[in-house]
């Protein structure tokens, strides 16, 4: 029952969102994409991998768990940071605490929640859902190199292969977002 809820629930978001989306196909108007990047609609944003990051694994204390990254920043201003989970059931992620992001001078601090659910990943297969959660904003005041990183039990090296993922997990951490909020 619960499989049939959580079906009909995709189905509907589906629904929803093709029918308000007003994006050019989640491309960026530039059509450009970097190493880190993945395009979704927003010049100059980036989505940070896990599997591209540098890890700490704290196996006594894995909520120290950290995930690292170099940042360029070509234009300066103000940036929404997005936390994207790879998660089995999209109402409860089960993050314990809150999950710490640093990135410049700012620290956010958050539990995540599940704010869109993106149902047209195509680097996701069932059992999993992507979960993306707003985590607030941060400013880089000039362009330059910056650190970013994210500390949480949730932080752990994924499986080249998503199918060997086991549901035992639960949600893990995939990737950060940063978009250039628009003024």
């Amino acid at each position: 029952m619960k499989d049939f809820v959580r079906k009909i629930g995709v189905v509907a978001v589906t629904v929803l969102l093709a029918g308000t989306s007003c994006k050019e196909n989640g491309v960026a108007s530039d059509g450009k994409t970097g190493k880190n990047d993945r395009p979704f609609g927003y010049e100059g944003g980036v989505t940070l991998l896990i599997k591209d990051a540098d890890l700490m694994q704290v196996d006594s204390n894995p909520q120290h768990n950290t995930a690292e990254w170099q940042f360029k920043v070509n234009k300066p201003g103000r940036y929404d940071v997005w936390l994207s989970s790879l998660t089995c059931d999209t109402s409860h992620l089960l993050f314990a605490e809150n999950v710490t992001i640093t990135a410049g001078d700012a620290r956010l601090e958050k539990k995540p929640v599940g704010d869109e659910i993106v149902i047209d990943d195509k680097s996701v297969q069932s059992p999993w859902y992507r979960a993306d959660s707003h985590m607030g904003s941060v400013f880089f005041s000039k362009p330059g190199e910056y650190q970013v990183q994210v500390i949480s039990d949730r932080v752990m090296r994924l499986p080249s292969d998503p199918a060997a993922l086991t549901v035992d997990k639960h949600t893990l951490i995939n990737s950060l977002i940063l978009k250039p909020m628009v003024n």
